[in-house]
């Protein structure tokens, strides 16, 4: 999976940026697959942190914004709804190989 950042009016140590791409690669390796492509953006606004992620998988995009002031707890919820989109397409694709309803 590759990830790419973009950074608006943030500055963002290398920590942060391990971080964030060591939760997406354990969370979204399997249900992205390795040919996905995740894009992070981290942006402040006034005193508020947007942090948004897009993953690109088979030609489907899945989006997933969050706008707090304290960004640790950000990434998280950010990542669980993607994880949820993700599997509910996966799910899905499953549902109509094996014929279920």
């Amino acid at each position: 999976m590759q990830v790419s950042f973009v950074l608006r009016q943030f500055d963002a140590s290398d920590d942060l940026k391990a971080l964030i791409l060591d939760k997406i690669e354990k969370r979204f390796e399997k249900l992205a697959g390795p040919t996905s492509d995740a894009r992070v953006t981290l942006t402040t606004e006034k005193a508020w942190t947007v942090m948004e992620v897009v993953v690109t998988t088979k030609g489907e995009v899945f989006k997933s914004t969050e706008k707090t002031t304290d960004l640790y707890p950000t990434i998280d919820v950010v990542l669980d709804k993607l994880e949820r989109q993700l599997q509910k397409r996966k799910d899905m694709v499953h549902d109509r190989r094996t014929g279920r309803a």
